[in-house]
């Protein structure tokens, strides 16, 4: 991350589940989903993946996706929300990217 790069409040959604994955904090949607991926499947499996934005189109191709939506100022509160509240955060804030991962 870079100085001074703004953070932002993010919820990543793995579409296929319909599960909100992770809250967090970070500067971009890559990020994010970098990050979270870090803390779920470690530093190893990070360091042999390609993080990067994607179309509708990426959610039928055969690598994973995830849906990252803009928490800030969308009324939710984003300290409070659980895996089975996807669906409210997909129809109240907005979508910041769908990223896409693949192998290097």
């Amino acid at each position: 991350m870079t100085a001074g790069a703004t953070l932002q409040t993010l919820g990543v959604i793995d579409p296929g589940a319909n599960v909100l994955l992770e809250v967090i904090r970070a500067a971009s949607p890559i990020e994010a989903v970098r990050r979270m991926e870090e803390k779920m499947r470690g530093p190893d499996y990070v360091a042999t993946r390609q993080y990067e934005e994607g179309s509708e189109d990426s959610l039928d191709g055969a690598d994973q996706a995830y849906l990252v939506y803009a928490l800030d100022g969308s009324g939710l509160d984003a300290e409070g929300l659980g895996g089975e509240d996807a669906g409210t955060v997909r129809a109240t804030a907005p979508l910041a990217a769908i990223v896409v991962v693949t192998q290097r």
